[in-house]
């Protein structure tokens, strides 16, 4: 129980101490006392001495203009059902701040608030409305407040706990807010009702705040049927409204479900705000319907029915929608309620102008009249399962807004509001989704059963194995509440795969493709479980060396493949000449499956503040899927482990807007975003886009999923003309505000321009201004930009603080190295063209032992692939040897202290031992599988992998260097593994 109510509690019980708990005159089966308050105060107590009883509007009732009324020994049974049941009436309150609360005692029972609301508190509870509000939830029967000053039944229904035997009831109005609660016909009955759901507890308060009383008269009924009748206007306008006054009203089923009606309240209180008028207090229903034209919402009406007599909802799915001029009505309604609120969603952002462009930014027009003409729409979204992971786009009414679908992985466990519970989450959600060792746990399984497992993956084409699957994967199924309607998804590991002789043997039969041994896996699992539960649908992932789909085969229509681009060149749209073959491979997988769904990748894990021009390749990617008739889903992974992103924003908002009609110009979209979301400084933000995707196109820069800042592209060009935009930018947004959404902008130029200040010194000429003497003025905007934008990482995995530390370091230019001496051709790759994992645990740190003054520290209590350089930063053409310049910290002699690799496959690697004066200074350790050459796949990496010790014993990575030949004063590795 909260500190508060042990408190009230005990005040209670004081209280009535001298208050004889006798049959003060209460209804038939009320077992509240007196809660008509007519005969006066007791047994309740009150808290507050402004609580008081008086008649209000008419009626005895109990006035709290703070505190609360208690009422306690209600006497209930432990698993029986009670109807609370109430009159209230709030005079200039707010929405929310009048609530009623219940507790109950009995053995093992515990004290805490019970009920299917939640009230929102700020904390003020002692009555100091001048200290700092700290706000809470806390659970609730009812919650009221807002709307008129009128007399409102409000009701539900509980389920008393188990072993209750008693009820104590709270009728409260919090501290600090306006206004005061009335309340009386306060009563608790047994009832056989089912217990009010919380969903349906926000319905009925939504519902008593918003519709009117009925009317209850024959000139209604004439007024509805003569609604139902009228003519259209003679010139087909709909005049919403007019000189800042609504002339049209909301009108909607009086028995609506909750998404619903709150949907015709948002078009209600929504058109009214871009009107600049007052919102009415009530929407119309066919009980009391208004006389203006009306806005219809919903098909539980008579408008609605007779709007769209010879509609076809049946072909709308889930989220499409019909708006049809009615008369002088426009009615708007789905197959569905989320067809409906994604109706009303679209009308208010496509024909009256508001745009929910970020969750902390909506752009509200201004139109005091409002005039369109005869609608007649149909719309079905192109992608049936539609989702971004970011910061932003996670955010759940942001997505409603924008028309967006699906929850999949994270947001999957974060709790929905009731009146937009209605996500798509029948893949990669909470429950039905897991990975090979999820499922078969290396732990559990591999000692009795070795054979399973093989190369990092398993052995897919082992009977046994698939069997022990299908039966988990069954268990699993059985614990859900409806097999049928998700697709249960089996992921592979996250890492590479060297196959076992089975597997290779039928993908050999199949192109040679390692997806085709994972394919027929995934057919007879599912075959399995299907035997056991009929109608149920497995998922699996086309990713890195499954990504190519298997010649000779087909998917059944009770599988979906997602196909994941985590190896897409940005810089292209996925069927674009830098994904030639990514594009060829998704074209694959269109044509031998039914059910696809494209799990892309939009965002930077190696830099989410660094410049990343993806921007229009992702739109032109998005709508040559949309081509691809059996892609029906679209998951975009960004920025989903940060805000703050660069360009997250604007990318969420195109994404959402061509999942629902990929027919639209991208740059067209990218420009109205610019315009509205940065006001003045939009058209030179807008410059800025273009250019940077101008500039990428003509370097030979790779941009992966994983992409340092040492990129061709961010070179003199780059820091010359973005610096030049973003300084008119600020100029034209100085004062207003868009001036930190401008900065926010400007933080990756800074970003970039920050960590290669060493190189940008020295073209001071070139760029046109000194980096040096403007190094204090660019760290001070830059820190501000990273706080008013909330970044917390930098990179996955690493904090913003260690950003700082970063920033700190002091570089020199690197001297050509001993080892490279009589090379005509050679490549230096120096630490900050790694990716680095483990987050503190692989820091780029100061080092004046190092080339250039900086190196990776990989701290052995971390071991792991923690560092790793993808072939992508090798020279275009040629073969190459490559070699590692490291040395330790804190190792003794002899000592493993890591593992220098090549992957693929998996188990090529040199095992390092510390030698003599490794601690002094750096050695060359020549990568064992060479030669290599250049690939834009990350599926291929070099790694350094740190060796079991004791926190603080490190190995510090400098560079690695290209040879084109072998460095015969490098010792021969002793490799270990299988390197080819």
């Amino acid at each position: 129980m909260k500190p508060f109510s042990r408190l009230a509690a005990a005040c209670i019980s004081a209280a009535l101490t001298f208050l004889p708990f006798t049959a003060i005159a209460q209804d038939q089966g009320n077992l509240v006392a007196n809660g008509s308050f007519s005969g006066g105060l007791s047994p309740w107590w009150r808290q507050g001495s402004s609580v008081r009883v008086q008649e209000v509007d008419g009626r005895n009732a109990a006035l709290v203009p703070a505190g609360m009324m208690v009422q306690e020994r209600i006497a209930v049974t432990g698993g029986r059902n009670y109807r609370l049941s109430m009159d209230i009436r709030g005079e200039a309150t707010d929405p929310g701040t009048i609530y009623v609360q219940m507790s109950f005692r009995g053995s093992g029972v515990s004290a805490d608030w019970r009920g299917p609301s939640v009230v929102t508190l700020d904390g003020r509870s002692d009555g100091n409305c001048a200290a700092a509000p700290a706000p809470r939830t806390e659970r609730a029967a009812l919650v009221a407040g807002g709307g008129p000053a009128e007399w409102r039944t409000r009701d539900v229904v509980f389920t008393a706990p188990a072993n209750s035997d008693q009820m104590i009831l709270y009728l409260r109005k919090a501290p600090c807010s306006p206004g005061a609660a009335a309340f009386t016909g306060v009563s608790v009955r047994p009832t056989d009702a089912p217990a009010t759901s919380s969903a349906e507890a926000v319905r009925l308060a939504l519902a008593a705040e918003r519709l009117p009383r009925p009317a209850g008269t024959p000139e209604n009924d004439t007024l509805l049927q003569s609604q139902i009748t009228r003519a259209a206007p003679s010139d087909g306008r709909h005049r919403l409204a007019a000189g800042g006054a609504m002339a049209m009203r909301v009108h909607v089923g009086s028995r609506e479900d909750l998404m619903t009606l709150q949907a015709a309240v948002d078009l209600s209180d929504f058109s009214a705000r871009v009107a600049g008028a007052t919102a009415p207090a009530h929407l119309s229903t066919d009980e009391a319907v208004a006389r203006e034209p009306l806005l219809i919402v919903g098909r539980s009406n008579a408008l609605s029915q007779r709007a769209f007599t010879d509609a076809d909802f049946a072909n709308l799915g889930e989220d499409g929608f019909l708006i049809r001029s009615f008369g002088p009505h426009i009615a708007i309604a789905g197959r569905t309620p989320r067809g409906t609120m994604y109706g009303v969603n679209w009308f208010l952002d496509r024909r009256l102008g508001i745009r929910w462009l970020a969750p902390d930014v909506t752009h509200w027009p201004r139109k005091p009249d409002i005039s369109l003409g005869v609608q007649r729409e149909r719309q079905v979204p192109r992608f049936t399962f539609r989702e971004v992971l970011s910061i932003e786009a996670q955010d759940k009414a942001w997505r409603q807004r924008n028309l967006m679908n699906g929850e999949s992985h994270g947001p999957s466990f974060q709790p929905s509001p009731p009146a937009i519970d209605s996500w798509n989450r029948s893949w990669a959600s909470q429950g039905i989704i897991a990975n090979f060792y999820e499922l078969l746990p290396p732990a559990t399984y591999q000692t009795a059963h070795p054979d399973w497992y093989a190369g990092g993956q398993l052995a897919m084409m082992n009977g046994e194995m698939r069997a022990e699957m299908a039966r988990v994967v069954a268990e699993r199924l059985r614990a859900l509440p409806d097999y049928r309607s998700i697709w249960f998804s089996i992921h592979d590991m996250d890492w590479g795969w060297d196959m076992d002789a089975e597997s290779a043997a039928f993908a050999a039969r199949h192109g040679g493709h390692p997806s085709a041994p994972r394919l027929d896996m995934m057919i007879d699992v599912a075959a399995k479980v299907r035997a056991e539960l009929p109608g149920a649908r497995l998922a699996f992932n086309a990713y890195h060396w499954s990504f190519t789909p298997p010649e000779g085969m087909t998917v059944p229509d009770h599988i979906l493949v997602y196909p994941m681009t985590i190896h897409v060149n940005y810089r292209d749209a996925l069927n674009g000449p830098a994904n030639e073959a990514l594009g060829r491979d998704i074209a694959g997988w269109n044509a031998i499956a039914k059910n696809v769904l494209v799990w892309d990748h939009i965002t930077n894990f190696a830099g989410f503040i660094q410049p990343t021009p993806n921007i229009f390749p992702i739109g032109r990617s998005i709508r040559w899927l949309a081509s691809l008739g059996n892609v029906q889903g679209y998951m975009g992974e960004g920025s989903f482990n940060t805000p703050g992103a660069e360009f997250a924003a604007p990318r969420a908002w195109l994404i959402s807007r061509l999942l629902w009609n990929p027919n639209q110009d991208v740059e067209t979209l990218v420009r109205e975003f610019c315009d509205l979301y940065y006001g003045p400084g939009g058209s030179a933000v807008m410059e800025y886009i273009r250019f940077y995707h101008d500039k990428i196109a003509r370097t030979d820069d790779v941009l992966a999923e994983k992409t340092t800042v040492d990129m061709a592209m961010f070179d003199a060009e780059f820091v010359r003309r973005a610096e030049a935009i973003f300084n008119t930018a600020e100029a034209a947004v100085r004062g207003t505000p868009f001036e930190a959404r401008v900065r926010e902008a400007r933080m990756p130029v800074d970003y970039v321009i920050l960590l290669r200040r060493a190189e940008y010194s020295a073209l001071r000429n070139e760029i046109g201004f000194d980096v040096i003497s403007t190094l204090e003025q660019r760290r001070e905007r830059f820190r501000r930009a990273i706080t008013e934008s909330g970044v917390t990482q930098y990179i996955q995995g690493d904090g913003i603080a260690a950003l700082e530390d970063i920033l700190d370091i002091e570089r020199s230019a690197a001297p050509k190295p001993d080892i490279a001496a009589g090379a005509t051709a050679w490549k230096d790759i120096q630490d900050i063209s790694f990716q680095r994992f483990a987050g503190s645990k692989s820091p780029i740190v100061a080092d004046r032992l190092a080339s250039d003054g900086a190196a990776i520290a990989l701290d052995r209590s971390s071991t792991g692939w923690n560092t790793q350089l993808k072939f992508d930063k090798l020279p275009k053409t040629g073969t190459w040897w490559l070699y590692a310049a490291l040395r330790t910290e804190g190792a003794t002699d002899g000592e493993r202290v890591a593992r220098l690799g090549a992957a693929p496959p998996m188990n090529c690697f040199t095992t390092i031992r510390n030698g003599t004066g490794m601690t002094a200074s750096y050695r060359w350790f020549q990568v064992p599988g060479g030669p290599f050459s250049h690939t834009s796949d990350h599926s291929f990496s070099i790694y350094v992998q740190p060796l079991g010790g004791p926190e603080g014993s490190r190995i510090l990575v400098d560079r690695i260097v290209a040879l084109p030949e072998p460095a015969g004063e490098v010792p021969a590795a002793s490799v270990e593994g299988n390197c080819g």
